[in-house]
């Protein structure tokens, strides 16, 4: 049997034209959401009163992420429409709970060993470059910053070039993972490694159009973003990134934490995009 070759900009367009068509039921649906998002940004502006909220104000959030989630993948796998706007609260639900939860921790391991590789690589090449300057590794106490500084071009490239292949293991676990969700809102039941022939032949195809899908709707998000800080002369989603023991604040991890957040406040847009990407990819996998 021949593999089906995906076709990535047909994916892509076909992930926007799901979002377009789906547009204001999927607004609806991400009302809770989207309130339990803004009412958490919005605690620290309303005072320690309020603080006790965060925990209930989290967990609702979850619920109508989770929610949110299954409703746009059984429009966009199953073309079911039932719900409050698409929204219930169910087995599909718990089952893409866990499924999160075992993504992630499967995520987490093989980036753990990622980082770890990489680190290895990282020490052997600055002892190697210390030990070309005279100086003893073993006996050598500085901050990173003067480690580096010891560090020629060609171990730069090695360094780089661990650090990328690091990230392309990340990036092909994620492709191959990625059909869990349709899979399990369409057959009902819990798909994680289950799926992983599903994209046998087309991981990099995948991660291509999750790509080309987000990066454009996250530079849009962000520029947004920047916008509202200007109108308002507020960055209302900041919070000091601390590098540790020394509470050095690390001002490019704190904008990117700041991104993320409202990244994550995007949803009412990201998840039906997102979905509709996942389903079609899906539905040509398993249409062999």
């Amino acid at each position: 049997m021949t593999e089906t070759r995906l076709p990535v900009l047909q994916s892509v367009a076909a992930a926007y034209a799901f979002a377009i068509s789906h547009g204001r039921q999927m607004l609806i649906a991400a009302l809770p959401y989207t309130l339990a998002s803004v009412l958490m940004v919005a605690l620290p502006v309303l005072g320690e009163g309020f603080l006790f909220l965060g925990p209930f104000l989290w967990l609702a959030g979850t619920i109508a992420s989770l929610a949110l989630s299954a409703a746009a993948f059984r429009m966009a796998v199953l073309g079911d429409h039932s719900g409050w706007y698409g929204l219930q609260i169910g087995a599909d639900e718990g089952r893409l709970l866990i499924v999160n939860l075992l993504i992630s921790a499967l995520t987490l391991v093989v980036g753990a060993m990622a980082v770890m590789s990489w680190l290895v690589v990282f020490s052997s090449v600055a002892a190697a470059s210390l030990g070309r300057a005279g100086v003893d590794p073993e006996n050598f106490e500085a901050e990173l910053m003067e480690v580096t500084s010891y560090l020629g071009t060609a171990d730069w490239v090695v360094i780089i070039g661990a650090g990328l292949a690091a990230g392309a293991i990340m990036v092909w676990l994620t492709s191959r993972l990625a059909m869990s969700f349709p899979a399990t809102i369409e057959r009902k039941k819990i798909q994680v490694l289950s799926v992983w022939g599903l994209s046998k032949g087309n991981a990099w195809r995948i991660a291509l159009a999750i790509l080309l899908t987000s990066t454009p709707l996250i530079l849009v998000e962000v520029a947004m973003y920047e916008a509202i800080t200007v109108i308002f002369d507020s960055r209302f989603l900041y919070s000091e990134f601390v590098l540790g023991p020394d509470g050095i604040v690390s001002p490019v991890q704190s904008r990117l934490m700041e991104y993320m957040n409202w990244v994550s406040m995007m949803a009412l847009i990201n998840v039906p995009v997102v979905s509709g990407l996942y389903a079609y990819i899906y539905r040509g996998l398993t249409s062999k």
